[in-house]
């Protein structure tokens, strides 16, 4: 009894964190790909972008959108480099659907994007 009395505080706080916890997905998108898409943002959704980080180099990743059906795509986010000086300020934004989504991580191979991500419904 004593042992589960030790435990029971434990067990508690992971089970309200997992309960609690955001869905929020992440992705590691490789230097020099052209374009990685994300899902797509339906009508009735919007996607939140909390984060999109880049490691090093001089040509910043970007977020494009492009408007359903078949517009041109358009930049809503570059990536924060993470060892500049000064450092780069690490933005957040909201995407309303309909709309596609794709990434792209400068044009150096070898370094690497960091972004998380999080589609809910309105």
């Amino acid at each position: 009894m004593k042992n589960f009395l030790r435990i029971l505080p434990f067990a508690l706080c992971a089970f309200a964190g997992a309960t609690f916890a955001d869905d929020f997905k992440s992705m590691v998108i490789p230097g020099g790909v052209i374009a990685q898409p994300l899902p797509r943002v339906h009508g009735d959704q919007f996607m939140v972008i909390r984060n999109f980080t880049q490691e090093n180099g001089t040509t910043h990743g970007v977020v494009m959108v492009t408007q359903l059906p078949g517009a041109t795509a358009v930049n809503v986010l570059a990536a924060a480099i993470l060892n500049m000086s000064p450092p780069d300020v690490i933005n957040s934004v909201v995407i309303a659907g309909p709309a596609d989504v794709s990434v792209t991580c400068g044009a150096t191979t070898g370094m690497n994007c960091f972004i998380s991500f999080k589609k809910d419904s309105n």
